[in-house]
């Protein structure tokens, strides 16, 4: 690499003096090592990644956790609705849940660029498996209470804040450079059938099991992971000197983007869109009890699993449908999957029927992931390898760290107003902001080559504890 930040080690271990001028350039990325561009013959990437053994056993591990994260999402939020009967109660447990994003998220980029990634993501993955297992003794002794599950909550999001960006920046390590397109095309993938199987399989196991066994069989899928990358050799990468305070490269990265606006502009738009959209999602249990269900809190608990998987399986369809247009216009394609997915949640809170109510979810998340997709593309398509994990975290915190904020005001005002009208006026707002993004294209279209659209994992994280 031969172009790196002021204080940055380098693998050869030479340091970049503080003072010397040699940090990247947002619009001359030369001489940065950076995620290869795959050609234009309009293919989708191929499945080549899976000779590799390393990723095979990293995406198995993945993908059986991913899993549990679901599980552990529907049957927290069923536990604490239970307990109160109230939206604004579940809105609590996701403003807990994602506040470490929006406080830590940048602090867990500087530890991914400082110290190894692989060892970062292992001990938060413990952490959350812990938190996983004191959830259901909770659960099965009867001593859940609001205050908690939030706190607990809390404290899986810190780990999970600090989690991200480290895996995110690994995403490079387990493959060739040749290959990298197809695994990230395959973990997107795997990410998006978990969100369709995860809400079922809770589902089934909340009504043959009991609660308590949702949360346990996620801390135990934390152990594939755990596991995968203990065993798991990763290239040295270069690091972070340690004499560049963390507020100060916290300040490099902000810079870095700012003066990209094939960043900036995707963050701003996903950012918008995922933090005022994303109110649907701590609402989607009591919209499905009292407005899908008529107040069926049985016949709601058991729709809210299907309801959950058409999110899902529209993520899966969305983000290899918008291939060809991900990558040939990205801006148009980042705008417009941002109004349909507005329109389509306009929609869903107007709707009383369940079968309605499931054909929206289907289109709204193919226009929701297609959207985050696209975003995640442009920014990760460039970014210097010693600044990824910073980079991703202010992504990330755009895509999720917002989420408390808006998940306890939306669940406030649908206690006032109700789940529908919340819902739509959380989309009427989608859609002026997107209306008028259409003049951000321009920043982003012109002579861009950039990798398909199906080619970025971790969409579902927006949801996903870790």
């Amino acid at each position: 690499m031969s172009t790196v930040e002021p204080g940055s080690t380098v693998e050869s271990g030479s340091t970049v003096e503080s003072g010397s001028a040699m940090e990247p350039s947002a619009t001359e990325p030369a001489g940065v090592e950076t995620i290869p561009r795959i050609g234009d013959d309009g293919r989708f990437p191929s499945i080549e990644a899976f000779r590799y053994p390393t990723f095979r056993r990293v995406f198995s591990a993945g993908f059986v956790s991913q899993l549990g994260d679901w599980m552990q999402i529907v049957a927290r939020a069923s536990l604490a609705y239970d307990l109160t009967h109230q939206a604004s109660s579940v809105g609590w447990i996701y403003f807990a849940t994602y506040m470490p994003q929006l406080l830590l998220s940048m602090w867990g980029g500087v530890l991914a660029d400082r110290f190894d990634r692989r060892r970062l993501l292992v001990w938060c993955q413990v952490a959350q498996m812990a938190g996983a297992l004191v959830l259901g003794v909770l659960a099965a002794t009867g001593t859940a209470s609001l205050v908690n599950i939030a706190a607990l909550s809390f404290v899986i999001g810190i780990a999970n804040a600090l989690n991200i960006p480290a895996a995110q920046a690994l995403q490079p390590a387990v493959v060739s450079r040749e290959s990298l397109s197809s695994a990230i095309t395959l973990s997107t993938a795997g990410n998006s059938i978990a969100r369709v199987l995860g809400p079922v399989l809770s589902s089934i196991v909340i009504n043959g099991l009991g609660l308590r066994w949702a949360f346990w069989l996620n801390a135990a899928s934390f152990l594939a992971v755990i596991f995968a990358w203990a065993m798991t050799r990763v290239p040295r990468q270069p690091r972070l000197a340690g004499e560049v305070r963390s507020w100060e490269a916290m300040k490099q990265a902000i810079r870095y983007v700012r003066n990209d606006p094939r960043v900036w502009v995707p963050i701003a738009v996903s950012t918008f869109i995922s933090s005022v959209g994303i109110v649907y999602q701590p609402l989607m249990l009591p919209f499905a009890n009292r407005v899908l269900s008529h107040g069926s809190d049985h016949l709601g608990n058991a729709r809210i699993g299907p309801l959950q998987a058409a999110i899902g399986l529209g993520a899966f369809v969305g983000i290899l449908g918008l291939a060809g247009a991900g990558r040939r216009r990205p801006g148009f394609t980042l705008v417009v999957s941002a109004i349909a997915f507005s329109i389509t949640l306009i929609t869903l809170g107007r709707t009383s029927s369940y079968l309605v109510a499931l054909a929206i979810c289907f289109a709204m998340g193919a226009a929701q992931f297609a959207n985050i997709t696209v975003a995640i593309n442009l920014v990760q398509h460039d970014v210097p390898e010693i600044m990824r994990g910073r980079v991703m975290s202010i992504q990330m915190m755009g895509l999720i760290g917002l989420v408390p904020i808006a998940s306890l005001a939306g669940g406030t005002i649908a206690d006032h107003v109700g789940i529908p009208a919340t819902i739509s006026g959380a989309g009427a707002l989608c859609l002026v902001f997107s209306m008028w993004a259409l003049r951000w294209q321009r920043h982003v279209d012109p002579s861009v080559d950039i990798e398909s659209v199906e080619t970025i994992a971790a969409v579902g994280v927006v949801e996903q504890e870790g």
